[in-house]
């Protein structure tokens, strides 16, 4: 018999998490679920880790495949999975036993297409709120959506989610981008639902990585990375522009006055030349943005951006913070 909830789990060298993140999985509250571990050819200990658990707990089975990344992870753990609903959980990061409960619970209620839980960040110090999130899930909404509720343009992850497996389908719905992959994915999934339900209760609990390998995000400052997130920036606005337009003004409010600038803040670490493809895929956002939006921006970020766009990337290095 199907399980209800299908999780799916990327894994790539994070041992140091893996147990505890395998942990609270199977100790959630909503037990009919099947955990599917896809081991992206991990080098260090996690695959022994992944195999111990499933020979513990037979709804945890663990499927592996060549180094292909976390979209392609999350792709084969799609094909594989067998639940009416579907979740995500990166290998390094902590579920909370309420989680997949609440969240299943408000869809069958409401009829909602997908639900949408808060999210807090981790570390060895504590649990912490995300800066990002802190008016998007401040109350219980049921059958909401983007269009009526623009705070959710915000809501880019696709960990702190439940999703009916029916939904996900015909949306058309998968993972393609290299890096920093959920954004352009969580728009699309925005758009397209008929409704969404937004809950109060901390679902996911976000790892800064202090241990093993650092994750994708906390290695933003390197070249490529700089790129494949203003790739990201890039692709999440012509989602956007494409489907609800009437919020291109607020996601690029947002992108410019932190994911850009935090990004060109890599200037620092880099000359111009090491980071051209960033610089052109950043140019080619900025030039986009409403001017209405530049207008409302902080007058450093103005200077910023307009120095971005007349390629003085010498007068953007003296305005931006370190990264």
């Amino acid at each position: 018999m199907a399980p209800v909830l299908s999780v799916i789990v990327p894994v790539f060298d994070v041992e140091p998490y893996l147990d505890i993140c395998l942990k609270s999985l199977a100790g959630q509250d909503h037990g009919d679920l099947e955990v599917v571990v896809v081991d992206d050819a991990s080098a260090d200990g996690s695959r022994a880790i992944a195999d111990r658990w499933a020979r513990e707990d037979s709804r945890i089975r663990v499927l592996e495949q060549p180094h292909g990344g976390l979209s392609a992870a999350r792709n084969t753990g799609l094909r594989a999975a067998r639940g009416t609903y579907l979740a995500f959980c990166d290998g390094d990061d902590v579920v909370p036993a309420v989680a997949y409960k609440s969240l299943i619970a408000a869809i069958e209620e409401s009829g909602s297409d997908f639900a949408s839980g808060a999210v807090r960040r981790v570390d060895s110090t504590g649990v912490r709120p995300h800066y990002g999130y802190h008016d998007v899930f401040d109350k219980q909404r049921r059958r909401t959506h983007i269009r009526r509720l623009t705070a959710l343009v915000r809501d880019r992850m696709v960990w702190n989610k439940v999703f009916r497996r029916s939904f996900w389908d015909a949306a058309d719905l998968s993972f393609s981008l290299p890096a920093y992959e959920d954004a352009p994915v969580m728009m699309r999934a925005h758009i397209a639902a008929t409704a969404v339900d937004v809950v109060t209760d901390v679902v996911y609990l976000w790892r800064l990585r202090e241990r093993g390998q650092p994750s994708i995000t906390q290695r933003y400052r390197e070249p490529d990375n700089v790129a494949a997130w203003m790739r990201m920036i890039v692709d999440t606005y012509n989602v956007i522009r494409d489907g609800v337009p009437e919020l291109v003004p607020a996601y690029a409010d947002d992108m410019c006055r932190g994911d850009v600038p935090m990004a060109l803040g890599a200037l620092h670490l880099h000359d111009a030349a090491a980071l051209h493809d960033a610089l052109t895929l950043a140019r080619s956002f900025v030039v986009n943005v409403p001017a209405e939006v530049i207008d409302g921006l902080p007058e450093r970020t103005r200077r910023i951006l307009g120095h971005l766009v007349d390629g003085d990337t010498a007068a953007v290095r003296e305005l931006v913070e370190p990264s």
